[in-house]
């Protein structure tokens, strides 16, 4: 009924901005997809609805009714009528699936159905001249700065690109094999964990106890090596350190293993990860180790697959993710770009921050390729120990501030005041 009451108030009114400006098309019209469709190509040709007249001419049975409810209902209970018609003919899908035993097409289906579900179809845009309400947000950010960022574990990167954005960061490390991704990953890991972040690991490769091992030593530069091949001589002070732990991270950090759930996840078991966990933060280890949910066989539409996946995942939660990807075999004398992203530029293009890493001789550099908040093209260099994960900044004219500058800004940002009139 409610299909017939909106095309009979559109017919009446000659109001084509109803159909416009909620952009409504024929998946609302399921009843009277003709209908709609032959009104919605008259405004197209001349630009206002069609008469009664010449409408009923066409559809010589259509029902001419009184409607008195205003637009706004008429929209509500049409976009009610079309999610009530899309979950029917999903559920009868899935249920065919699952009796045909295809688990993994009814899992699709359900996925698709997310998705595509509506909450609101008109376009809604903001006149940044007239409403100037940004500048609250501005003044919060100066004022607040861990409630917008999170520090990243590295104080000269985070003087660069502000932190990871609390609710639109989707970031890619790349680095060759062997590299140390691994460990960087877990540094910024441990540096929201304790800013009293609820931190999620998805390990793809190690078990988490290995994890755990690593974690270990970022946070109290105890012999990687040690703990992992069990030195004996280290047990008091391991020992010691994990009975005070907890005092010195503030937040929680979970790991999730593909032995914890059968097999690699897929961007679908991450969700998971994130709602049943409420974690704050995600970080993956790595993107060539997750699954893709549409199954294609492709290795570059898979990978191009999960990275558009991500990247939704990330809109929809709106917390930081933060994955690792290999870089390709392709020369870089000329400079590393997101080119350089192993299987797909989907990754690149997805990301907002793209970090590349080179491992030699004990120094690690850092290259700052794509930041959209910030400047591209900075290296920063750390001289590394990862058997005690110890990374020492070394001073490096690219940078836009010196070494003293640097202190200055780690020391705001442990400030609990940091944000005043003075702040960057």
């Amino acid at each position: 009924m409610i299909q017939l009451q909106v095309l009979n108030k559109i017919l009446k009114s000659k109001d084509a901005s109803f159909i416009t400006e909620n952009n409504l098309s024929e998946d609302y019209f399921s009843d009277y997809k003709e209908e709609f469709l032959f009104i919605k190509n008259h405004i197209s040709s001349y630009g206002k609805v069609p008469d009664i007249e010449t409408f009923l001419i066409k559809f010589k049975t259509f029902d001419i009714i009184d409607v008195s409810e205003d637009n706004s209902y008429l929209l509500s209970e049409l976009i009610k009528d079309r999610n009530t018609r899309f979950l029917v003919n999903t559920f009868n899908s899935i249920r065919n699936a699952l009796q045909n035993n295809q688990i993994d097409k009814a899992l699709d289906i359900y996925k698709s159905s997310v998705e595509n579900q509506v909450t609101d179809v008109g376009i809604k845009s903001v006149d940044i001249i007239s409403d100037t309400s940004r500048y609250d947000s501005y003044v919060e950010r100066s004022r607040d700065f861990s409630k917008f960022y999170v520090k990243t574990g590295f104080a000269e990167l985070d003087n660069i690109i502000g932190g990871w954005d609390r609710t639109e960061e989707l970031a890619t490390i790349v680095a060759r094999t062997n590299s140390g991704k691994s460990f960087v990953l877990f540094k910024c890991a441990v540096a929201a964990a304790e800013q009293g972040l609820n931190v999620g690991i998805y390990e793809g490769e190690m078990s988490a106890n290995k994890v755990g091992y690593r974690i270990d030593t970022l946070i109290s530069h105890i012999s990687n090596s040690g703990i992992t091949h069990g030195n004996i001589e280290l047990q008091n002070s391991y020992k010691k350190f994990l009975d005070n732990i907890k005092s010195t991270v503030k937040g929680p950090i979970r790991v999730l293993t593909p032995t914890m759930i059968s097999g690699p996840a897929g961007v679908s078991s991450l969700r998971s990860f994130i709602e049943k966990d409420h974690l704050d933060i995600l970080f993956v280890d790595q993107h060539s180790l997750l699954e893709d949910d549409r199954h294609a066989k492709n290795p570059v539409e898979r990978a191009s697959n999960i990275s558009k996946d991500l990247k939704n995942l990330q809109v929809m939660k709106k917390i930081p993710i933060i994955s690792v990807s290999q870089q390709n075999r392709t020369s870089t004398e000329n400079g590393v770009s997101t080119e350089h992203i192993a299987q797909a530029d989907r990754i690149g293009q997805d990301s907002t921050v793209v970090l590349f890493f080179e491992q030699k001789d004990g120094v690690l550099t850092m290259s700052l390729v794509k930041s959209r908040d910030s400047q591209n093209g900075v290296k920063i260099k750390y001289a590394v120990d990862f058997d005690k994960g110890v990374f020492t900044y070394i001073p490096n004219e690219e940078i836009p501030q010196d070494a003293e500058k640097v202190e200055d800004i780690r020391s705001e940002f442990e400030d609990p005041n940091y944000g005043g009139e003075d702040a960057f």
